[in-house]
């Protein structure tokens, strides 16, 4: 029905958050290898009760990447039917209580709730069970977007509907009310999810429910809070690159400024290089069409190697090591390789190649004396000379 389509799917499963990533075949999965950084345990309580004497057990699970239930926890009804976790978490994330596979209750955790579950406890045959979550302002102001959310959807379904046998002038009147609708969801939902800031909640909800074509300054904001308030979980960390995915990279657009430290013990910033052609080469020790880019970068580099106009970058990022490693694990890897002409810059903690968007590397960005992205590639272009040739058209622009 044309002008009823909803560029979004709204899952309406609160244990599914659907946030994909398209990966060139000749790159490396840059998600795949996230900063090994350990994580503070988060402590979390939970205190039940269920109305059904059938279930004896009540599991913790959290749910992977892959939408899989992996066990964290696991307690026993009392047999006044109440249970009790005092459990920690490893980072916020989509969890789920499972009571002896009669009842599965979904939850946004953040870490730190004292949370307060009634539940039915069984699913019959006429009615679906039942439940309550208290201590969580969050879970329940999602939870109001997600049935918001529902309703426009049921609204937008019987909409489509009657424009099957609608005649023309009713399918314009359809439209009319579709779109009024639309505007009166999105001006309904945006407040709600402001609400919930920074929160995994306003994460997942945001993500979901809101569109970049039309909220893209709002998701732009949520996504500079973030890394204002340093949250780089794995959710706040898909969050803010699908935003730069969006937002970086169009030519002319400005490229992120930076500061990082050379294995040199240099102080390296963009802007301080404004007025020069700078190519920055994202890379890692384990990523093999990295490695087989070099040659061509180094020829590259060289070609321009007296020109003071140019500047090749190569920032270390997506590493498999701890922070407190990073520094003399990429240093003996330069050393072994005979690489020392890199001379990276690291980008520990990834935050770097976040703001610019990067999923796979190699990545490379070309930016030009006024600090705007001029060219960008992802991957190994399959020989030597293409990447060579690639940068002499860049910085020429040939």
């Amino acid at each position: 029905m044309q002008n009823l389509e909803m560029k979004r799917v709204l899952n309406q499963n609160l244990l599914v958050a659907l946030i994909t990533f398209t990966f060139f075949s000749f790159s490396c999965n840059s998600q795949d290898n996230a900063s090994s950084k350990t994580m503070e345990s988060l402590d979390l309580h939970i205190q039940g009760t269920v109305k059904s004497d059938i279930p004896e057990k009540v599991y913790l699970e959290r749910m992977n990447e892959r939408n899989l239930a992996v066990l964290v926890d696991s307690v026993k009804i009392g047999s006044d039917k109440t249970f009790k976790f005092n459990t920690s978490i490893p980072q916020p994330g989509i969890y789920q209580l499972n009571i002896d596979e009669q009842q599965v209750i979904g939850l946004i955790i953040d870490g730190g709730e004292n949370l307060t579950i009634t539940a039915d406890g069984e699913t019959s045959p006429d009615k679906m069970p039942e439940y309550t979550v208290e201590g969580s302002e969050n879970i329940n102001r999602f939870n109001a977007v997600l049935k918001e959310a529902q309703n426009f959807g049921q609204l937008r379904a019987s909409l489509e509907e009657e424009f099957k046998t609608a005649n023309a002038k009713q399918q314009q009147e359809l439209r009319q009310q579709y779109q009024m609708s639309f505007n009166n969801h999105r001006e309904t939902i945006k407040p709600m999810i402001a609400q919930m800031g920074t929160s995994l909640a306003g994460i997942i909800a945001a993500n979901n429910f809101l569109n970049p074509d039309m909220d893209g300054e709002f998701l732009v904001s949520l996504k500079d809070q973030l890394i204002a308030e340093g949250k780089n979980h794995q959710f706040a960390q898909l969050f803010i690159q699908t935003i730069n995915q969006q937002t970086v990279g169009s030519e002319g657009s400005i490229a992120p400024d930076f500061e990082l430290t050379n294995l040199k013990g240099e102080k390296v910033k963009l802007s301080e290089l404004r007025g020069k052609t700078v190519i920055i080469d994202f890379w890692a020790t384990w990523c093999g069409p990295c490695i087989r880019s070099f040659p061509g970068m180094k020829q590259a580099k060289d070609k321009y190697a007296d020109n003071p106009d140019v500047e090749f970058l190569f920032v270390n990022t997506f590493e498999r090591v701890g922070e407190d490693q990073w520094n003399s694990h990429v240093q003996n890897f330069i050393s072994k390789r005979g690489f020392q002409y890199l001379n990276p810059p690291l980008d520990i903690g990834n935050q770097t190649a976040l703001a610019y968007g990067v999923e796979g590397i190699p990545a490379k960005f070309c930016i030009d004396p006024e600090g705007k992205i001029k060219h960008k590639s992802t991957g190994f272009l399959g020989t030597s000379e293409a990447v060579y040739n690639e940068m002499v058209e860049w910085v020429e622009g040939k």
